[in-house]
């Protein structure tokens, strides 16, 4: 019950980068707002995540984890109805900056509580992979919850959906997060921090890098593109999103038993598989000339997400746990912001929509074989 909690946890955070995706058009309209508005919707909140994170991460351990957990799903729930009610896009993108605050206290918190109750390294991984498969069937809910939220409702429906799931799980965290008794360091135990740790945390960089610069990508291909509706758009990125939420435990018991490199090192070769199938869409292409793309990127980051999430952790003395998973959240939800604005200017100064994506293919291949060359000279 408290390792299902705590991926109710993750899967908020994560369902709230997807979740918004399909409902950038009608905000945009809605709010009568640019493309500049649009991307801060997304940017906005991906930037408060990403540079609070380790900060956050260090916290917990400080004060403990239970206190970052109950704090970041009150302001995340708290932000979340502002965002539902804002009149202007102002307000919007203010409310999905402090949504960041509250998943950047949720986020490490939720891992290094696996962490504490895990201490053997094979059930750790185990654990950590079910925790990622809830970030990915997020990931996977997203898109096909807001086409219908948004069908149906309106788009400030895809904020206000977070409400009651909050009333939920917010009184069962006060009951079922155990207190941990916070450890004193001696102050002559400096931390090592090894080629391992930083191979990792890079790797998750560029995962989130082009994996959610490629998934923006695919959303606006279809949507503005192919002029598809926002749930049509969303059922037709199953084929990258279902892999993502399958895989995740299949990825971590991999990983408990032969360790990270092997499935990095095959999730990593199908991501540049999958990047450089953009390189077959045409001007007069179809939906059928993405699905390529969206099979190399789901299996790829399935296989990845756990492994490498894992091997940072793993990099790490217990008690930093917090740090550990502030430093590699970070690592991820940086970069992958990173990911998104570039990939959105890339689109947007192209001569081409498939232009863009040509060099897109291109630059997320050579990134996936980059990664691929560290995660073997640095990941056991």
């Amino acid at each position: 019950m408290l390792l299902a909690l705590l991926c109710i946890g993750i899967f908020l955070v994560q369902l709230d980068v997807t979740v918004v995706n399909v409902a950038l058009p009608t905000i945009r309209t809605g709010l009568d707002t640019g493309a500049a508005g649009q991307q801060w919707v997304v940017s906005g909140y991906m930037i408060a995540l990403a540079g609070l994170l380790l900060v956050c991460g260090a916290l917990g351990d400080r004060i403990g984890h239970r206190r970052t957990v109950l704090a970041g799903l009150t302001v995340f729930g708290c932000a979340s109805l502002v965002c539902g009610i804002a009149p202007n896009i102002e307000l919007v993108v203010a409310a999905r900056a402090l949504q960041g605050v509250g998943a950047a206290l949720l986020l490490p918190s939720t891992l290094a509580v696996i962490t504490d109750q895990y201490v053997d390294s094979a059930a750790r991984a185990r654990a950590v992979g079910i925790w990622a498969g809830a970030g990915a069937l997020a990931l996977v809910a997203g898109p096909v919850l807001g086409g219908v939220l948004v069908n149906a409702f309106g788009w400030r429906a895809v904020f206000l959906i977070n409400l009651p799931i909050i009333a939920l799980v917010l009184p069962m965290a006060w009951r079922m997060v155990p207190r941990r008794r916070i450890a004193h360091r001696q102050t002559h135990v400096r931390l090592h921090i090894g080629a391992a740790f930083v191979g990792a945390n890079v790797v998750s960089g560029l995962m989130n890098l082009v994996g959610l610069g490629t998934l923006l990508a695919l959303t606006l291909y279809l949507q503005e593109h192919l002029d598809q509706s926002a749930l049509r758009a969303g059922l037709e990125l199953l084929p990258v999103l279902l892999p993502l939420a399958v895989l995740g435990p299949v990825s971590g018991r991999i990983t408990a038993r032969y360790g990270s490199r092997l499935p990095m090192s095959f999730g990593l070769a199908l991501g540049a598989i999958g990047s450089f199938c953009l390189l077959a869409v045409r001007s007069d292409s179809r939906y059928g000339a993405v699905i390529p793309v969206e099979i190399g990127l789901g299996i790829g980051m399935g296989l990845l997400t756990a492994a490498v999430v894992h091997a940072a952790i793993a990099a790490l003395p217990p008690d930093r746990a917090g740090l550990a998973s502030g430093v590699n959240n970070t690592a991820r939800q940086a970069v992958g912001a990173a990911g998104v604005a570039g990939y959105s200017a890339v689109l947007s100064h192209s001569a081409s929509f498939t232009a863009g994506l040509h060099t897109l293919a291109w630059v997320g291949g050579v990134l996936w074989v980059v990664a691929l060359g560290i995660t073997w000279l640095t990941v056991d």
